[in-house]
């Protein structure tokens, strides 16, 4: 009996015990498999980060590839994958030997840091003052306003543990970090560190990963252009986003490593060119593999095609720097001017130029040098700068006299040299001229004429027939552009001056405060052609989807004013437009086609060398072929000494224009785009 019962306890132990290893065999099984399943699922991170889509490409009227892409080689730094920010020396080590990688390839960085070591020591980037004040507020160092750059630099080394680098590398290491900290660095913001990076750089980065923690390579798209030499005022620069521009773009989802556009319209069309971002998903395991997945590919910006025929553009901007070049041997302040070329039927722009100019394809480096430069490459003058018409203006005064019934195309006017209608002032004219008629008056340029003329009509009438040629008014492009003057009674009164006569007749010749661009000075003279009909000027013609798809704009024509003036007096102000281009001094000779012109003359008064100094400005308007106009041009050369002395860069245009008989270089999409 007792062996039974010892059994039966010897049984019921044995199953205790293997009950009990069962339980620690589950639980072993449930700790190695389900809950290291956890613990690596908590492992995983995911993130989101927004990828930038390339941006839209740019063409000449005729699908010629102005403005484009390529895709390089971007460094960028991984925040999920570098060291993290407890591991300050883990990070400064990977951006030592990436600092030194690069200076090695003799590639640069972005280094936006406002310190800079000169002579041995550090100072202050003077040409930063933004960047200085960034550096040391609240939102960066916390300094006083009034902190040295070695208080800075303390600090940076003591916020990033660089004491043991010297100057040279802590510095270096530093604006790394400073701009890091812009351009908001984190787990769905990868830093770029620099573009356009060779293929053997990249492959030093990959083949020493360990070094290069949290290094990587992405494909990214950086703006070329086929010709940096055309159009660039029109065209325009792109460039890193900048603090005040994020702040204003943020909310349409731009980060702080996106391009943008800075000038022309590469700005203004910023909203079709940009396209939509993307979003990829990147998940690195607890072993740190990476995967990425698209959660929504970015979608490339629209192809935009411009009215700019790239072949007038050239001939336009190499007859504006010939011309000037070759005048600067004789006239020593000749310095710089502007051409507009407009297709009459719907004011499109075919060309626009201003002279000194610069190269888009060597903007970024030459910047300092081109904004130093005093001549203004940068600035658009064709769009941004106003000048007194001179005679120019006589077509419209003209017109005005016509439609008012103070002059008729009978009525003359005896001119001496010398108006003398008023005793006290008597100002005098560019001839003795006899009699003249309007015809002829517009031929001989006579001012007597249009003193008179100016005086019957009154300064209110007057200049309401300046408004209607679209003279002091945006011609509404897509740029910004000057809206100009018009030498008003309530414009002097804002100066504190009073309107005299004097000053009307002096209106009448394009002379006084009156100020007009070039783009309205060539909107002017496509009126004068249509007969009175003013289109609104662009230099858009259709915007398109990146894949030519879909049209998002098409630019129609749009009739900003018409005046309803008789033909006759049309043709009489034609006629005497006719006699300039084709009998004054003002050659056309080799054009093949009829030409009607007016030239003007303007007296600028300006500072050379400390002294006051009176310069000539000679300015054209003309349109052709007479008997049915098809381009529209003005030109503007500062210090030319006459209009005529204009007419060879109008006259290269249309003779290129009009005796063409290739067709422009065009793109295999051609008629994807233009259509």
């Amino acid at each position: 009996m007792k062996d039974n019962n010892s059994k039966r306890r010897g049984r019921f132990i044995t199953v205790i015990i293997v009950a009990v290893f069962l339980v620690f065999l589950i639980n072993l099984f449930d700790i190695q498999v389900f809950e290291a399943e956890e613990q690596r699922n908590a492992a995983v991170t995911s993130v989101d980060i927004q990828v930038s889509p390339a941006r839209g490409e740019i063409y000449d009227c005729n699908g010629y590839p102005l403005a484009t892409n390529k895709q390089v080689n971007a460094i960028i730094i991984d925040y999920l994958t570098f060291p993290p920010g407890s591991d300050a020396e883990g990070r400064n080590k990977v951006l030592y030997e990436l600092i030194k990688l690069f200076s090695k390839h003799k590639l640069s960085w972005e280094d936006e840091l406002p310190i800079i070591v000169k002579k041995g020591k550090l100072v202050f980037d003077e040409e930063k003052p933004n960047e200085i004040s960034y550096l040391k507020s609240s939102a960066f160092l916390d300094l006083n306003y009034y902190a040295s750059v070695e208080n800075c630099f303390d600090a940076l080394v003591e916020r990033y543990k660089l004491e043991d680098y010297s100057v040279k590398d802590a510095r270096n290491i530093a604006s790394v970090y400073y701009s890091m900290r812009k351009d908001g660095f984190n787990s769905s913001t990868p830093y770029t560190f620099g573009k356009d990076v060779s293929d053997s750089v990249v492959g030093v980065i990959k083949e020493n990963s360990n070094i290069y923690i949290g290094v990587d390579v992405d494909i990214q798209s950086e703006r070329v252009y086929t010709d940096g030499t055309i159009a660039p005022h029109i065209i325009g620069v792109v460039g890193s986003i900048n603090q005040e521009e994020y702040e204003q773009n943020k909310e349409n989802g731009y980060s702080m490593n996106d391009m943008i556009g800075k000038s022309g319209l590469e700005y203004t069309l910023e909203s079709y060119l940009r396209g939509t971002p993307g979003i990829k998903n990147i998940t690195i395991d607890s072993v740190g593999n990476k995967t990425e997945t698209w959660v929504k590919e970015p979608v490339a910006g629209a192809a935009v095609v411009l009215t700019i025929d790239k072949n007038i553009q050239k001939v336009a901007q190499d007859a504006l720097e010939k011309l000037i070049d070759e005048q600067k041997v004789t006239r020593a302040n000749v310095t710089s001017g502007a051409v507009v070329v407009m297709d009459t039927k719907t004011n499109s722009i075919l060309a626009c130029a201003s002279y000194p100019t610069y190269n888009l394809s060597t903007y970024a480096e030459d910047y300092e040098a081109l904004n130093e430069d005093k001549s203004k490459p940068l600035w658009n003058r064709a769009l941004r700068s106003t000048y007194t018409p001179g005679s120019t203006i006589k077509p419209a005064v003209a017109m005005a006299g016509l439609e008012e019934g103070i002059i008729t195309k009978d009525s003359v006017v005896y001119c001496n040299g010398i108006y003398k209608y008023y005793s006290d002032y008597q100002p005098g004219c560019t001839g003795r001229h006899g009699a003249q008629n309007v015809v002829n008056a517009l031929y001989h340029s006579c001012n007597v004429f249009f003193y008179e003329t100016a005086r019957l009509l009154g300064i209110e009438k007057l200049n309401n027939y300046f408004t209607m040629f679209g003279l002091g008014e945006k011609t509404g492009i897509e740029l910004t552009e000057n809206e100009g003057t018009v030498d008003t009674v309530n414009h002097r009164v804002s100066k504190g001056e009073i309107w005299t006569p004097g000053l009307t007749i002096q209106a009448g010749i394009g002379h006084g405060d009156n100020l007009f661009t070039p783009i309205q000075l060539c909107s002017y003279a496509s009126t004068i052609a249509n007969k009175g009909i003013r289109y609104k000027a662009h230099f858009v013609k259709t915007i398109k989807t990146s894949d030519y798809s879909k049209t998002l704009l098409k630019e129609e024509n749009q009739v900003l004013s018409k005046a309803n003036f008789k033909n006759s007096n049309w043709d009489l102000v034609h006629s005497g437009m006719l006699l300039v281009g084709t009998k004054s001094y003002a050659d056309f000779s080799k054009v093949p086609v009829k030409v009607a012109a007016k030239t003007g003359t303007t007296t600028v008064e300006k500072r050379i060398n400390g002294k006051k100094v009176d310069t000539y400005n000679g300015l054209i308007i003309t349109f052709a072929p007479y008997e049915d106009p098809q381009i529209a041009i003005s030109v503007v050369i500062e210090g030319a000494g006459s209009g005529g002395s204009t007419a060879p860069v109008a006259s290269a245009i249309m003779e290129y224009y009009f005796s063409k008989t290739e067709k422009n270089e065009t793109t295999q999409n051609e008629n994807l785009l233009i259509e």
